[in-house]
C-alpha cells in the first residue's frame, strides 16, 4: 500500500485536532470546576451525585422549615413572658384591692383596670407569625381569643368560637389538632391514620386553651385564666374582697400552667438550634462528598492541562516536518 502525502496530511490533522479537542476539554474542566458535563461521561458518579443534590434540597427543605419553627417559637416565647409580666400586675392590682378601703368609684377604677389587663391578656395570646396564629391550633383566622358578653350580660372568654370554660378537655376545642413539620429525623406518617409521629417531627402549633386553661374547677369557677381575671375584676366591682382574693389563688395557680408551657417553648428551641447546628453539618459533609464527585481536582488537572498545551504545541512544531511547504511558500 503506497502512503501518498495527502494521506499524511489527514492523518497529522485528525492526531492535531484530538491533542487540540484534549487540550480544551481539560480547560473545560478547570474554567467549570466540574469533572464532567454529561452524565454519559462518568454514569456512576453522576448517579451518586443525583443522590446527593436530592439530599442537599432536602437539607435545605428542612433548614427552610426549622427557621419558619424558630421564627413561630421565638414570638410564642416572647409572648408568654409578656403574659407573665401581666399576671403579676393583674395579681398586685387585686391583691390591692382586696386589701385596701375604698370607696365604690375607686373599686370601679380598680375593676376597670384589671378588666384592662384582661384585654391585653387576650391581644397577646392572638398574636401572628409567618401567616398563622401563634396560640390558635390550627386556626388561622382574625382572632383566636375573644371577650364576648353573654345573654345575662356577664363577659365571657371564647376559644376558636366556644366558651373555655365549657369544655374539660382542650383537645376538644375546634381546631385544637397538632401540626408538624418535617425537620429531617425521619418523620413517620401511620398509615392507619394518616397522623404523624410525634417523635418523628417538630410541632408548630400551641393549643391556646391548654395554655391558659379550659372548663370549670369544683367550685364551679372557671380555669381560664384570661376568665379568672375578669371574674377577680367583678369580685373588686362587688366589693366582695373575699372573693378577689380567692381569684387571685386561682389565677397564682393557673400562672404554673403557662410557666410549664413556657419552659416547654424554651426546650423546643433549644432542640431547634440543635438540628440547625445537626444539618449545618450535613450540608458540609454533601457538599464534600458532591465536590468529590462532581468537581474538578484542580492541581491534577492543571498538570495535565499543561502536559496537553505541550503535546499540542510539538505537534504544530512538526508540521514543517510532516507537511512540505508548498511551491508559492518555496518561491517566497
Amino acid at each position: 500500500m503506497r502512503i501518498t502525502q495527502s494521506m499524511t496530511n489527514r492523518r497529522y490533522t485528525s492526531q492535531l485536532n484530538a491533542a487540540l479537542e484534549r487540550k480544551n476539554e481539560s480547560e473545560r474542566k478547570i474554567n467549570s470546576t466540574k469533572r464532567y458535563n454529561r452524565a454519559s461521561e462518568d454514569p456512576i458518579s453522576a448517579a451518586k451525585a443525583l443522590r446527593v443534590r436530592k439530599a442537599l434540597s432536602d437539607n435545605a427543605d428542612y433548614v427552610n422549615n426549622l427557621e419558619t419553627a424558630e421564627q413561630i417559637y421565638n414570638a410564642a416565647d416572647n409572648a408568654l413572658m409578656d403574659i407573665s409580666d401581666i399576671l403579676d400586675t393583674i395579681v398586685e392590682k387585686v391583691t390591692y384591692a382586696a386589701n385596701g378601703t375604698q370607696h365604690d368609684i375607686d373599686e370601679e377604677i380598680l375593676a376597670q383596670n384589671v378588666e384592662t389587663y384582661a384585654d391585653e391578656l387576650v391581644r397577646t395570646f392572638n398574636i401572628d407569625i409567618a401567616q398563622r396564629r401563634v396560640f390558635g391550633g390550627v386556626y388561622n383566622g382574625e382572632t383566636v381569643f375573644k371577650i364576648e358578653t353573654n345573654a345575662v350580660g356577664d363577659k365571657i372568654v371564647t376559644y376558636n368560637g366556644v366558651d373555655v370554660s365549657s369544655l374539660q378537655e382542650a383537645t376538644e376545642f375546634p381546631y385544637s389538632e397538632v401540626s408538624f413539620t418535617d425537620i429531617g429525623i425521619g418523620m413517620v406518617i401511620d398509615p392507619a391514620t394518616g397522623r404523624v409521629d410525634p417523635q418523628s417531627a417538630l410541632p408548630v402549633t400551641f393549643n391556646g386553651a391548654e395554655i391558659t386553661g379550659c372548663g370549670t374547677d369544683e367550685q364551679g369557677d372557671s380555669k381560664n385564666i384570661i376568665q379568672l381575671t375578669l371574674s377577680a375584676a367583678k369580685a373588686v366591682r362587688d366589693g366582695d374582697k373575699i372573693l378577689a382574693m380567692d381569684y387571685v389563688d386561682k389565677i397564682r395557680e393557673a400562672q404554673t400552667r403557662v410557666a410549664v408551657a413556657h419552659a416547654d417553648i424554651g426546650n423546643k428551641q433549644q432542640y431547634i438550634e440543635y438540628n440547625k447546628n445537626r444539618l449545618t453539618t450535613d450540608r458540609e459533609t454533601l457538599l464534600e462528598q458532591q465536590n468529590n464527585l462532581e468537581g474538578t481536582d484542580m492541581g491534577a488537572e492543571t498538570a495535565t492541562w499543561k502536559t496537553l498545551t505541550a503535546i499540542y504545541n510539538v505537534s504544530l512544531q512538526m508540521a514543517t516536518s510532516v507537511i512540505p511547504m508548498s511551491i508559492f511558500e518555496f518561491i517566497s
